[in-house]
């Protein structure tokens, strides 16, 4: 149920800033047990989580034909750029221009 109503609360408030100890909060626990918790039940740490669910979201916008790399990573939370390409191309292995490109050669 807690860790639910985290990823409720992640889902909802991904574009914003979110702290872990917001996070804590809503469970009642403090940040490091927290980060623990969510590790042990998620496999992943709580940024990395919240990376990839902005990356999809940052996804689902290029494909829907947002082209501004910057308004796409400022819209799912990313505030600053170089850290967004650095996280896209981790997961995705291309920059978001090379994404971009990929795609409006389909």
């Amino acid at each position: 149920d807690k860790l639910k109503n985290v990823l409720d609360y992640i889902e909802v408030h991904y574009a914003e800033s979110i702290q872990v100890s917001e996070l804590a909060g809503l469970c009642y626990f403090s940040e490091y047990h927290f980060m623990r918790f969510f590790k042990k039940h998620m496999n992943m740490t709580v940024v990395e989580y919240l990376n990839n669910l902005r990356l999809e979201k940052a996804v689902e916008l290029f494909e829907q034909g947002n082209t501004s790399i910057l308004e796409v990573s400022l819209a799912t939370g990313f505030h600053n750029l170089s850290y967004f390409h650095k996280v896209f191309k981790r997961k995705f292995h291309m920059t978001p221009r090379e994404f971009l490109k990929k795609l409006s050669s389909f």
